[in-house]
């Protein structure tokens, strides 16, 4: 198995709405995903054989970096392509200068709750009813991770 890591552009974006849209049960809008492209965004991909598989969405400003999405294919999930994809998030965004990291997840996901934490990210907060979709909310836990040294 043959996987890379790309950067991907706008010519990925069906590429990327259609995973967004297998693996989220409230996907991002293609326009949304369309908006966070250019030089303020970190953004990585992994492709197999061509086929993308999974990516994350991240913005950075000056030493601090928020990553607004991660997400691997249904079909290729559980096989630590997640944990890959946040090493090379904070790679590159370390790379850029980041010293801090930022996200906000669903309270109910508590497998990407333990991929955040086995990184050393850890919750600072809580954002009451950020997830909405029609009468359904939910929290969102914001979490930290803050390099040593």
């Amino acid at each position: 198995m043959n996987i890379e890591f790309i950067i991907p552009d706008s010519t990925h974006l069906p590429a990327l709405y259609d995973i967004e849209c297998q693996a989220h049960p409230y996907p991002w809008s293609y326009q949304l995903l369309a908006s966070n492209f250019g030089e303020r965004y970190c953004n990585g991909a992994l492709r197999c054989q061509q086929q993308l598989i999974g990516f994350y969405i991240a913005d950075v400003l000056l030493d601090e970096s928020t990553l607004m999405n991660i997400c691997i294919d249904p079909a290729w999930q559980g096989q630590g392509l997640g944990q890959q994809l946040l090493t090379h998030y904070l790679q590159q965004t370390a790379a850029r200068g980041c010293t801090q990291w930022w996200l906000e997840v669903r309270a109910s996901n508590l497998t990407a709750q333990n991929l955040y934490r086995k990184a050393g990210f850890r919750q600072v907060g809580v954002r009451k009813n950020y997830y909405r979709s029609g009468e359904v909310s939910e929290d969102a836990l914001v979490m930290q991770r803050i390099q040593e040294g």
